[in-house]
């Protein structure tokens, strides 16, 4: 599931909110593909697992297109 620029806007921002990270920091993080401020605030082993998850394309892309990931989607973003 691939998401529009205002779905990843919207989803940037609430992330920024939650995680209170300036939404530009945020982006140029994750735009340099550094993950550690996220990282941070998970467990040891799900940091391990979701390294490997987002290091592998394929692996990334199938979680994201699994009925959980697609069902979190469509609840943040109203169904849209």
């Amino acid at each position: 599931m691939e998401l529009n620029s205002a779905q990843r806007d919207m989803l940037i921002s609430m992330t920024s909110k939650k995680m209170g990270v300036p939404k530009e920091q945020l982006t140029r993080e994750l735009q340099a593909g550094t993950f550690d401020r996220l990282l941070g605030t998970l467990p040891k082993d799900d940091q391990k697992r979701l390294t490997a998850a987002l290091s592998n394309p394929a692996t990334a892309q199938a979680v994201l297109s699994s009925p959980q990931a697609k069902a979190l989607i469509q609840k943040i973003f109203g169904g849209k």
